[in-house]
């Protein structure tokens, strides 16, 4: 079992990325998720889909990780859109994507199909 519930091409020009509900993502984790979802994506330009799990966590040791990892990763993003299920999931999910709007379009969202109609748009 991976760190990440699912990682999988959901259109030729789309990764979903979903992650599992009640899971708390340190360095060793967010570093093990990056490498599942490049064994998917294989350095394609993508559309990314990221369902936050319900109740799933991250420490600022992961977060600023994942902040220099989508920098580097900005040539293989299109755009993302980022599914979220708390107040809190939001208010770190409105700290990262200052982040890394600089680098590709990002928003959140609490809707699935919204988010995959927003990804449409690219």
């Amino acid at each position: 079992m991976g760190v990440l519930k699912s990682v999988q091409l959901v259109t030729e020009d789309m990764v979903e990325i979903v992650f599992y509900d009640d899971f708390h993502f340190n360095l060793e984790r967010i570093k093990e998720s990056y490498k599942e979802t490049e064994a998917v994506t294989k350095g394609l330009k993508l559309k990314r889909l990221v369902i936050c799990g319900k109740h799933t966590e991250i420490d600022k040791e992961a977060r600023d990780y994942g902040k220099v990892m989508n920098e580097q990763l900005s040539a293989q993003v299109v755009a993302e859109a980022l599914v979220v299920h708390s107040f809190t999931q939001k208010m770190i999910t409105n700290l990262y994507l200052k982040y890394i709007q600089k680098s590709y379009p990002a928003k959140s969202f609490t809707d699935v199909q919204k988010a995959k109609d927003w990804l449409a748009m690219f």
